[in-house]
């Protein structure tokens, strides 16, 4: 049974990849990498020490170390060239192949190592131990740059035979192949699962920011938009309003209809404010039965102008749970969010002492 619902599991997380667009699946990948890299790279360089240390099997086989230190040593050459792309370059492609890179760096040392060998026989055990190397590095990588090493991997050990002259190369290629394969589809799994995880933090995210009642966003997204007092991803000439929008009398919606009407009024306007607002804008409960708006690409007068309508879309609607007015304050963002908040708070403050269900600009 078990079994079965692994299958299960696996066939609805496959059908879920499917439906990711190209956006969707870079960012999923980007969350693999960062979250295995850590491990990735200290397994590696973990790996390129331990390689250095087959300079004594080498020497069981030559009855030296001579021949065949140079090559062993050279890993630390291509750990420097690893080091130094990584720091200068950190993005998920670069990290990725920079991973395969040094894993094909120790296989490149073992070959050089091997070649010096006057015993070749035991290419094949070293081969087969190099899966460890993919294994690992897969943890990051996509399922088809996992293919494409592994074909790369089999085309070094063909032509590296030309001049190594491995005497049991169709024992190799019998052992390798199934192994590619298994490594493979590994990964295929592994990402599967993975995006089990993904989607697990995904919803765990969105509820730190999600408010449970109205289903806008929560005071926490602010956290995550607003940094040192400024509006984080506004281009330079980019035009933003801000809104603040508050329920008349509210209290009395409470003590009249009790807080179950309340909460549903709450959610309705919630409903409707995320209905009114287009991509990129952002609908806030800000607390109690204020909501702030973040109108990007849009100057005050155009979300005055929104707000308006939407002003007498609630006044005259017929669907709510109980007939309530809106108060709503609208200022430009000027680079200051702080300032901004107050400016807004000053606009619903004038609109609320001025007779209510209005919109003012400040």
């Amino acid at each position: 049974m078990r079994l079965f619902e692994g299958v299960k599991d696996l066939v609805a997380l496959y059908h879920d990849y499917m439906t990711m667009n190209k956006d969707e699946k870079a960012d999923f990948y980007q969350a693999k990498c960062d979250y295995y890299q850590k491990y990735v790279e200290l397994s590696l360089i973990v790996g390129c020490f331990s390689s250095i240390t087959y300079i004594i099997s080498d020497y069981l086989l030559n009855g030296s170390y001579i021949p065949t230190l140079i090559p062993r040593f050279s890993i630390l050459g291509f750990m420097a060239i690893f080091f130094i792309i990584t720091h200068f370059f950190r993005s998920r492609t670069v990290t990725v192949w920079m991973d395969f890179f040094l894993g094909h760096a120790m296989v490149i040392a073992t070959i050089w190592a091997i070649y010096h060998l006057e015993i070749k026989v035991h290419a094949s055990e070293g081969f087969i131990i190099m899966n460890l190397i993919w294994i690992t590095v897969g943890f990051v990588a996509m399922p088809k740059e996992t293919m494409f090493s592994t074909l790369f991997f089999l085309l070094e050990i063909l032509v590296t035979n030309s001049f190594n002259h491995y005497p049991n190369l169709d024992i190799i290629f019998a052992l390798e192949i199934p192994c590619g394969l298994a490594v493979i589809m590994s990964h295929c799994l592994l990402m599967l699962f993975f995006l089990d995880h993904y989607r697990v933090e995904q919803k765990l995210e969105r509820a730190m920011v999600t408010d449970p009642l109205t289903q806008v966003y929560n005071r926490h997204l602010l956290e995550s938009i607003v940094y040192k007092n400024t509006l984080k991803d506004i281009e330079d000439g980019q035009q933003v309003a801000m809104a603040m929008l508050d329920i008349d009398y509210f209290k009395r919606i409470n003590d009249e209809h009790g807080h179950y009407t309340g909460d549903l009024t709450l959610l309705y306007i919630g409903q409707k404010l995320t209905e009114e607002c287009r991509e990129g804008d952002y609908v806030i409960r800000y607390g109690g039965e204020e909501f702030e708006i973040i109108f990007k690409n849009c100057n005050a007068d155009e979300a005055y102008q929104r707000m308006e309508q939407f002003r007498k879309y609630i006044e005259n609607s017929h669907d709510m749970p109980v007939p309530f007015t809106i108060s709503v304050g609208v200022s430009n963002y000027n680079g200051d969010y702080s300032e901004t908040i107050r400016n807004v708070d000053t606009a619903l403050y004038k609109a609320k002492n001025t007779g209510r269900n209005k919109v003012v600009v400040v």
